[in-house]
């Protein structure tokens, strides 16, 4: 049983991961508490945004309106927003379904309601204006005006303890150097928009992250005058029926308006067209007005379920990432999020029991019980909205019956929805009262007749027009002369598809313009690529015989014949009959590559891509320094780069599941400092510590590669892991001297393919693909060939979903079909090294040829899974392995009797 910990006490240390409204307003009551109950506390925010700077840099992504409760329950905490950091001050709202609309009112006759917009950040990213008009801003003064500490630090690692009575350690980097503090509470308040929630709080301690969908917001310059004469501090609402729209707004604000798109679904940037083209937006904006090439937007994610245990021992999480009122008030729900969190960690205690019996079940009626009544209202919302008959009844009757009780209830009810005044529970039942039901009957009954005629109408003079739709897709076909290709990422499959590309123009003697966009300054060597640096037969047959590119052998820094093979005390060399791998710096074989796309005739443009435009006819790419337009886009991003939420938000793509690997190196001196001496064996190590799946220390010319991987790996799992005697062992005597002083790397590989990874125009290929053998090597050699086939398929097949799906996609059949034995071995070897049978295993494969070959294939991913347990088992084989699985259980069970 779990100890109790106890409120926080005097000279206590609160760390906040986050700087947005969650973490000021947790910081606003914890030190207001401290206060009243005579505590010192010392609170620190470790915030990686700065507020000041424009666009999304700065943004913490939000439609910006504040409702009047919200503002309310700021000044009575006194927290009043200046009138500089206020945008628009609104009097009303004005609904528009898809033929009709009508203005909205405050319930209270008279009352004049105070309701703002806001930016959170420093503006869009194109206003010219130097004012600091950041909401976020504000908070974050005011927390620190109360005493709270703010570190411009990004939060690498959370450690949470193991035994409550320890601290929590926080692992962050400030001004590009890695720090620890240890604090006795850590709160997180880090939004849904953010990797911290996977990356770093992970399963372990049981927390699930809330189900989220992308919304769309989009920042149009339209002007103060413009805004002031024809929207008058009024926010449009829209239900116009596009699909998966939920619905839209329009929010007025000093020199822009602000679009807000919330769908069903995730909703992309041609959604976002769609709706400003749209004749009733078309109303709104200046006559002949277009979207700017330069236009602020973004796709953020919102909650729309609840987290599952957002607490743990020492640690709590409040906000978006915890529990949030469906599509509505986030910003006031950080603030009660974290007034209860704060109130529960001064009165109640830190503990998990404490956080659930005084935070997390408080919230839940407070916020995620009304959200199922959110779900019921939004719900029937949707379906009369949808249909124009229904929808257009109910606002004739409020328009010819204003004075009417029935009027001024639908009122209410439908300000009550956009503003949030109210719970969705209160909403719901005064929308099902007998009364209102009763009063609308005869309307809604001639509406549904109505629907119902025009219904069988329509089906009656249905056509056969929709059939030609297939034929749309079928015209994406192969490239033609002066088509344009444009790819996302410098590695290996992005080089290799457009050395490709180069080369099938030649032989087609036609001349196709290849744009590749990296970011990374491959040839400076500067940049760090979390790989391990180890390529393996046949890299050098594919470059040589199929890009017709020599191998840089003279970046080879040795050859590596063979393997060592470490697990629970037991140690099995593993050789490949001759076959060789080879190690060198991937950095330098990432830039040879590029070196080699660029001689071929690739144009490479060093700038970070900002967003992309998928249409029908062509695609538009964005990036810092200039826009493309091209017929077919590829996506050879990694799985850590941020463009795949690019992809995630404009196209049906998800990027695949992954593992996380860290990586760092040790440069021996004196005498050790030249490794020739070494016999150049990868040493390879089946960890029984318990998130590791597998570790790694590949000798390179001067210095050891040293990695691990696994689902919940942090800094900590490497430092325990460098402190293994095994380890220690494989490595010089100066080691020991070393230790501490690592600069640690984070990086990630697939371990399951994406979902949609090609559709009309666009095709994903290597990593973010997820087309390699999971829990293998050869990543280099599966995304040469990625590229290789994407080029292959755009030449000779078409750039259409059907024909990256018969040519790209079926050529990596065999990957996906292995799948299921790869996670049996993966699981296999899991089990193996925690409860301790690996090393009965290893101790039959130094007899069992067919065991040890199948050892090898599996560490240098020589052969697919199913192939090595097909060779390898046999009836007799099995059972020795077996029985020496039972026999290890029986040892443990026997010695913790003793």
């Amino acid at each position: 049983m779990k100890t109790n910990i106890g409120p926080l006490k005097d000279n206590d240390t609160i760390a906040i991961i986050g700087g947005g409204p969650a973490g000021s307003f947790f910081a606003h009551f914890a030190l207001k508490l401290a206060k009243e109950l005579n505590k010192k506390i010392t609170i620190y925010i470790l915030c990686g945004k700065d507020f000041i700077q424009k666009g999304p840099v700065g943004c913490k992504m939000c439609a910006g309106v504040l409702s009047e409760t919200l503002i309310a329950k700021m000044e009575q905490e006194g927290i009043v927003l200046p009138t500089s950091r206020i945008q628009n001050e609104i009097d009303g709202y004005f609904f528009q379904s898809q033929e009709r609309g009508i203005s909205l009112h405050h319930p209270l006759p008279g009352h004049k309601p105070r309701i703002i917009t806001i930016f959170r950040g420093g503006g869009p990213r194109y206003s010219l204006s130097d004012v600091n008009i950041s909401f976020d801003d504000f908070l974050l003064n005011h927390s620190a005006s109360m005493g709270a500490k703010v570190l411009s630090a990004i939060v690498e690692e959370i450690e949470l303890p193991e035994n409550p009575q320890h601290l929590v350690n926080i692992v962050y980097r400030e001004e590009g150097i890695r720090k620890k503090i240890s604090v006795s509470l850590a709160v997180g308040a880090f939004g849904v928009n953010t990797s911290l929630t996977k990356r770093i709080v992970g399963k372990k301690h049981g927390y699930r992250e809330p189900r989220s969908i992308r919304t769309c917001n989009a920042e149009l310059p339209l002007g103060r005058s413009y805004i002031r004469e024809r929207f008058q501090r009024t926010i449009y609402i829209f239900s116009l029926g596009i699909k998966p729209i939920k619905f839209a707004a329009l929010i007025p604000k000093d020199d822009y308006v602000t679009v807000s798109l919330v769908g069903n679904e995730d909703i992309t940037k041609a959604h976002l067209m769609q709706f400003i083209k749209h004749p009733r937006i078309r109303e709104l904006l200046p006559e002949g007005w277009s979207l700017p090439e330069n236009v602020c937007i973004c796709f953020p994610k919102i909650p729309v379920a609840h987290a599952a245990h957002p607490y743990s021992d020492r640690f709590v999480i409040t906000g978006d990432a915890s529990i949030s009122r469906t599509y509505k008030n986030g910003i006031e729900s950080s603030f009660e999020t974290s007034r209860l969190a704060a109130y529960a960690a001064f009165y109640h205690g830190i503990s998990e029991k404490d956080f659930k019996e005084a935070y997390y079940t408080p919230a839940l009626k407070l916020l995620a019980h009304d959200n199922f009544y959110g779900k019921l209202i939004l719900n029937l919302h949707d379906y009369i909205t949808s249909k124009k008959h229904i929808a257009n009844t109910h606002i004739d009757y409020l328009c010819k019956h204003k004075d009417t009780w029935g009027a001024q209830r639908i009122n209410a009810i439908l300000w009550n929805m956009v503003t949030g005044n109210i719970g969705y529970k209160e909403i719901f039942y005064d929308a099902m009262s007998f009364r209102l039901q009763a009063v609308m009957f005869p309307h809604n009954f001639r509406s549904s007749v109505k629907m119902v005629y025009g219904y069988f109408r329509k089906l009656t003079n249905t056509n056969l027009a929709g059939t030609a739709r297939s034929k749309e897709t079928l015209a994406l076909g192969p490239l033609k002369n002066q088509s344009t290709v444009v790819i996302i990422g410098g590695g290996p499959a992005g080089t290799s598809c457009g050395i490709a590309l180069k080369h099938l123009a030649k032989e087609k003697n036609i001349d196709i313009n290849v744009i590749l966009y990296e970011m990374k300054d491959f040839e400076g060597g500067i940049e760090h690529n979390e790989c391990a640096g180890v390529l393996s037969h046949p890299i050098e047959h594919i470059m040589e015989d199929t890009l017709k590119i020599p191998f840089p052998w003279y970046l080879v820094k040795r050859d590596i014949p063979g393997y060592y093979l470490h697990a629970n005390g037991q140690t099995i060399t593993l050789e490949g009959n001759g076959e060789i791998s080879y190690a060198l710096r991937r950095i330098q074989f990432d830039a040879y590559l590029l070196q080699k796309a660029k001689e071929a005739g690739v144009t490479v443009i060093k700038s970070k891509v900002t967003d992309i435009e998928i249409g029908r006819e062509k695609i538009v790419i964005y990036s810092e320094t200039r826009h493309t337009s091209a017929d077919v886009v590829v996506g050879a991003f990694g799985i850590e780069e941020g463009t795949h939420k690019l992809f995630e938000s404009g196209t049906p793509y998800k990027s695949p599941k992954y593992l996380l690997s860290i990586l760092t190196k040790f440069h021996p001196k004196g005498k050790y400092h030249d490794l020739e001496n070494t016999d150049g064996y990868i040493h390879a190590f089946l960890s029984s510590i318990k998130e590791i799946e597998f570790g790694a220390i590949t000798p390179k010319a001067d210095h050891y590669t040293i990695n691990i991987a696994g689902a919940k790996i942090s800094s900590k799992s490497m430092d325990n892991f460098l402190q293994q005697s095994e380890v220690m062992n494989q490595l010089p005597e100066c080691f020991k001297d070393a230790l501490g002083h690592f600069d640690y790397h984070r990086g990630c590989f697939p371990v399951k393919p994406a979902k949609n990874p090609f559709g009309d125009r666009y095709v994903i290929i290597g990593d973010a693909a997820g087309l390699i053998r999971p829990f293998k090597g050869k990543g280099v050699n599966a995304a040469c060939l990625m590229g290789i086939k994407a080029a292959e398929t755009m030449m000779n097949v078409g750039i259409s979903k059907r024909a990256f799906h018969t040519s790209y996609f079926n050529s990596f059949y065999d990957v996906i079909k292995d799948l299921p034995y790869a996670r049996a071995v993966r699981r296999f070897i899991i089990w193996g090294a925690y409860y301790g049978f690996l090393g009965s295993v290893i101790q039959i494969a130094k007899s069992n040829p067919e065991l040890k070959g199948a050892l090898f294939d599996s560490v240098s991913g020589r052969r697919t899974y199913r192939r090595i347990l097909i060779d390898a088992f046999s009836v007799r084989l099995s059972f020795k392995i077996f029985a020496a699985i039972i026999q290890c259980f029986i040892s443990k069970i026997t010695k913790k009797q003793r």
